[in-house]
Parts: structure tokens; C-alpha cells; sequence
């Protein structure tokens, strides 16, 4: 009993000294105190100013924060008494964390000799009083502003292979409960998780094959059972069996007909009950019988040319 009683306390007094030693790495790399409004708006200071690095810039890796030496041109950062103007904690005083995780290909000379503002990614840096959070575009303002400038939109544009391109709610059971997001109306979508941002249409194709019942998309069975849903979710149907002869040429094959095809639907030399269908909506018989139409209609000397 007594050892478990000093495990406990062992691995209680770790667990206090692990937190206190985070809390205090934190505050330690927080207490930098800085107002982008101050210095953009109340002082009209350029953003090259103070990030002139970023003119040269050809990745997201690159540093672009100003040091102590660039604020010496402005202030007196000989002067102790001039310390507390930017560091809370003097005693402690810590820089600005880097930005380590944005997209190594990314070049701001590129973007900068193409005529962007700075303002055009970092808008609301401005208005800012605070270090944290870096203001960074997300990748959706990205590839929006790339396709009005019709530039190009691939992976490979901002990203290496080696990165970890997998969206946080891709977990190991999305495979399986993707088609909630993907069916959702694109106005209920958060642009970030648009399927359209990183995936083609083909990709979908890929196991949702429009003629080929037995992948992922459908049970094995489901080429007996999918009436149901066709009745039913027929909008779904059509996302991607968007051509109708898809579902003909199938039931033709098969001389599968729809319900009201019984006895009496077509009488030789007389009409049937299909004459006041054709009349009303043509269309919908097309929808089956546009491609053998002549065929079918003239077959046993019916419609006659």
C-alpha cells in the first residue's frame, strides 16, 4: 500500500512540475507586447518598414519578423527604461515565435513583383493590437485569388509531397462518413471544407463509378435494391448518374419496365394507355426510348412513317 501511496505522489508532484514548466514556457514566449494599429494606422509605418525581408522571400519557412536592430531605428532600444514599451515580463524577455508551418514553396517576392498588397493576404493585420494570431491567408482565400488570376490551382503550386496535406476532420472513419459533408448543400459548407478545394471530379469517380455497382459507393446488392432509392433520393441519384440513358440502357437490357408498362399500356393498331402519357409528357418517355425511338415506335406496325 505505502509503495502505491509514493508512486502516486512521485507521479503527481512530475505531473504539477510538467504543467508549471509549460505554463511558464508560454508566458515566456507570450509576454512580447506589439500593436500592428499603432504602427500601420496611427503612424502610417510601411509594412517593408519593419518586414523587408519579405521582398526577397521565396518561402514560408523564410523569417520575416524584425529583430531588435530593426526597432532600434525607430526607438531607443539601448535605453532600459524603454523595455517595458514592448516586453511585459522584462525580467524574461522573450522574441516573437517564429512562424514554422506555413508552406515551405511559398515566395512573397513572387507575389509582391505580381503587384499584391500586403493588405491583400494579411487584411486584417492592421487593425491588430496584439503579437498572436498571426494573421495568415487560409488556403481557400488562396486558391479563390489563384483562379481569378487564372493561375495555376494544383497541389504541387504551394505544396512538397513530404507534407501532411490531410485535413483535421479527416479521420480514419471519413472514408466512411463522407458522403454526410459531401451532400450537404454548398451554402451549408464552410469554404474550407468544400471537397471541391482539393479534389477534382475524377477523383470521386474513382469509386463512385457510375457503371460499376460493386465499388465502394453501393452494397454488392444494391443493383436489386437501388429502386428504392431512386424513388426516394432521386436528386442524389443524379449527382452522378447525371445522363438519364445510364438508367435505359440498363432496364432495356434487363426488360425491366416502369410500373404503369402492365397490360393495356400498349394495344397494337389501337393505342393503349401510353397515347395519353405521350401526349401529355413526351419527354419522359424519351427519357427512355430517345435512342431507340423509331424502333420501338414503329415496331409492329404502330407509328408508321
Amino acid at each position: 500500500m505505502r509503495k502505491n501511496i509514493l508512486i502516486t505522489l512521485t507521479l503527481a508532484l512530475c505531473s504539477i512540475f510538467l504543467l508549471t514548466f509549460y505554463a511558464f514556457g508560454d508566458e515566456a514566449e507570450s509576454e512580447l507586447t506589439f500593436s500592428h494599429k499603432t504602427h500601420v494606422i496611427e503612424n502610417d509605418v510601411e509594412c517593408v518598414t519593419c518586414h523587408a525581408a519579405a521582398e526577397n522571400s521565396t518561402s514560408g519557412k523564410d523569417n520575416l519578423l524584425p529583430d531588435m536592430e530593426v526597432c532600434s531605428n525607430c526607438h531607443d532600444v539601448e535605453s532600459e527604461d524603454n523595455c517595458s514599451m514592448c516586453h511585459a515580463n522584462v525580467e524574461n524577455a522573450a522574441a516573437a515565435k517564429r512562424v514554422t508551418n506555413y508552406s515551405i514553396l511559398f515566395p512573397h517576392k513572387s507575389h509582391l513583383a505580381a503587384g499584391l498588397k500586403c493588405q491583400t493576404c494579411h487584411s486584417q493585420v492592421a487593425q491588430q493590437t496584439t503579437v498572436e494570431p498571426y494573421v495568415l491567408p487560409q488556403m481557400a482565400f488562396c486558391v479563390d485569388c489563384h483562379k481569378s488570376k487564372n493561375v495555376s490551382t494544383t497541389c504541387q503550386t504551394c505544396h512538397t509531397p513530404q507534407e501532411n496535406l490531410v485535413p483535421t476532420n479527416h479521420g480514419p472513419n471519413f472514408l466512411h462518413v463522407h458522403g454526410d459533408l459531401a451532400s450537404l448543400p454548398k451554402q451549408n459548407v464552410r469554404t474550407i471544407e468544400n471537397c471541391g478545394l482539393c479534389h477534382a471530379t475524377n477523383f470521386c469517380e474513382k469509386c463512385h463509378e457510375g457503371d460499376n455497382l460493386d465499388r465502394t459507393s453501393h452494397p454488392l446488392n444494391y443493383a436489386f435494391t437501388h429502386s428504392l432509392d431512386a424513388r426516394g433520393k432521386e436528386h442524389t441519384c443524379t449527382t452522378c448518374h447525371t445522363d438519364r440513358s445510364f438508367c435505359a440502357d440498363c432496364h432495356t437490357q434487363y426488360l425491366v419496365m416502369p410500373q404503369n408498362h402492365t397490360l393495356g399500356w400498349a394495344i397494337p393498331n389501337v393505342g393503349g394507355r401510353h397515347v395519353i402519357e405521350a401526349q401529355t409528357d413526351l419527354g419522359n418517355c424519351l427519357s427512355c426510348h430517345e435512342q431507340n425511338a423509331e424502333q420501338t415506335c414503329q415496331k409492329s406496325g404502330c407509328h408508321l412513317k
